[in-house]
């Protein structure tokens, strides 16, 4: 059995350049949210507000702590949607073309 040989994509520089811009991005981003939260007064009252309203409904806390794998799973359904659609419009034209090529045609 012939052994596999794995190659890997050399990055373009551009790409290479904008992913470095995000990381910055991103990186400011946690930072001026970390300096907002821990030198931030200001958003102690709001912030107090939003714990007391959490703590007295707990429906809305659970929301809250579940909205992220509600939201994965919507996305994660989508992409399989698409997917399959992908693949049954692959498989259409296949049977098209193999109909095509021995020179009969489907039915609609």
């Amino acid at each position: 059995m012939p052994e596999k040989s794995y190659v890997l994509p050399i990055p373009s520089k551009r790409g290479v350049i904008f992913f470095l811009l995000a990381n910055v991005f991103a990186f400011a981003l946690c930072a001026t949210v970390f300096a907002a939260v821990w030198y931030g007064d200001a958003i102690s009252p709001v912030a107090n507000a939003i714990w007391s309203f959490l703590a007295t409904h707990s429906g809305w806390t659970v929301g809250a702590a579940l909205s992220p794998l509600f939201a994965a799973l919507v996305l994660g359904y989508g992409y399989a949607r698409r997917a399959m659609a992908r693949r049954a419009r692959e498989k259409a034209e296949a049977l098209a073309q193999a109909a095509r090529s021995a020179g009969t045609q489907l039915p609609i």
